[in-house]
């Protein structure tokens, strides 16, 4: 097991917009709890909430790949789509298309086990979003005690698995609230760019708002550093960072890195489309700090975890279900291009059939070429006015033949 620095007040003498109410004092963290017995931690399954209130730092992609990372570790995951994009449905193979969804179990029409779908990643299953989730707030504006809704769909959901992954979504709205409400940590992924710590600053607040109100033993389990540059200014914010939260950061960060967007074409993890990619080596690697820190923080109350497999056992788990996608889709043809077209079909089009895929292809056709669009009207029209003039002539000889004119 890896050592872990004790969180810590530290004074900010870099960027004043950067040290405003950053203090570690004002929230609870994974590693103070170790020295709280009070707050008992529930092992099974243990709920954590991936939540930033900005959008654009990788939120999607640290919940996607910490389950499948916790999965090859041996570990049982439900993932919880609350994003009604979706894009933690789609990255896990499933069409956001489906019938019902994790909507349909806050508004009562569903129960968990009738929504939960299995993925191709072993011990890896998913509360699907849908886009009928869009209208989630209003719905849940009209039930009392509507913070709380997901509070009670865990509680008698019965999920047999070790860990939940709820993927929030941005902004402070109800969602993310019956997130971390049910949740036993939070995880806040965090660019090292300006902009992006403007949103670390608002989140922190949200969740000592929830700490002190609905969820009372709430842990802030760390803050990682997603899409990380190598230059001057994201070292500099992300030492101010760590200055400031100590050993609440995890040491892993999770380098920018292309293969990160054709894993997104392929509608798959990183860490399962390229597994040995610098982006994937490091979730593996914030993976195995993720579960240190749990198995500590649980040790500290007198609760045993079943041990963990080794990190190579884990990384091969990840490349076999990277050959397993490899069987399933086209080999290449020529120098690639046939692979990157069949890529982009899947992200355009999704699971379509046939005839809907010919029409979007004719839209995006028509699309490209507007001088082909302006002949085809004219064709069309020609043809039209044809059957039209034929008509009438038709029409005049079948009431000529019969003595009407």
């Amino acid at each position: 097991m890896r050592r872990r620095n004790r969180c810590g007040q530290h004074r900010c003498r870099g960027s004043d917009k950067l040290g405003q109410d950053l203090d570690q004092d004002s929230i609870g963290t994974a590693t103070e709890a170790a020295g709280q017995p009070a707050r008992a931690v529930k092992t099974k399954p243990y709920i954590v909430a991936v939540f930033n209130q900005k959008g654009g730092i990788s939120k999607t992609t640290t919940s996607t790949n910490l389950a499948i990372c916790l999965a090859a570790f041996g570990k049982s995951v439900v993932l919880v789509d609350l994003d009604s994009q979706g894009d933690s449905t789609k990255s896990l193979g499933i069409d956001p298309a489906v019938k019902k969804g994790i909507f349909d179990i806050f508004v009562g029409a569903a129960d968990v086990a009738d929504v939960l779908i299995p993925t191709d990643f072993a011990n890896v299953s998913i509360l699907p979003s849908t886009y009928s989730l869009a209208g989630i707030e209003i719905k849940l504006s009209e039930l009392k005690d509507s913070q709380r809704t997901m509070v009670a769909i865990l509680g008698r959901g019965g999920l047999d698995c070790d860990y939940v992954i709820i993927d929030c979504p941005p902004a402070l709205g109800i969602l993310p609230i019956n997130a971390l409400a049910a949740a036993n940590a939070v995880i806040i992924p965090v660019t090292a760019t300006p902009y992006a710590n403007d949103g670390l600053l608002r989140t922190l607040p949200s969740i000592k708002y929830v700490q002190e109100g609905l969820n009372k033993g709430l842990l802030l389990q760390g803050v990682l550093f997603t899409i990380n540059d190598r230059n001057k200014t994201t070292r500099k914010i992300n030492q101010l960072i760590r200055s400031r939260l100590g050993g609440t950061v995890y040491r892993a960060e999770i380098p920018r890195d292309t293969a990160v967007i054709e894993a997104a074409s392929a509608r798959l993890p990183v860490c399962a489309y390229a597994p040995r990619s610098p982006a994937a080596l490091a979730h593996l690697d914030f993976a195995e700090e993720f579960l240190d820190r749990h198995y500590k923080t649980v040790a500290k109350v007198g609760v045993q975890l079943p041990p963990l497999i080794g990190r190579d056992q884990a990384l091969e788990a990840l490349t076999h279900w990277q050959g397993e996608h490899m069987a399933r889709v086209a080999k290449p043809i020529g120098d690639g291009i046939r692979q990157r077209k069949d890529q982009l079909d899947r992200m355009l089009y999704g699971n379509h059939r046939g005839l809907e895929r010919i029409h979007l292809n004719l839209v995006h056709f028509f699309i490209d070429n507007r001088l082909w669009l302006a002949a085809f009207i004219l064709v069309a029209l020609s043809a039209a006015a044809m059957l039209v003039v034929g008509g009438l002539s038709g029409l005049r000889m079948i009431a000529t033949a019969i003595g009407l004119i």
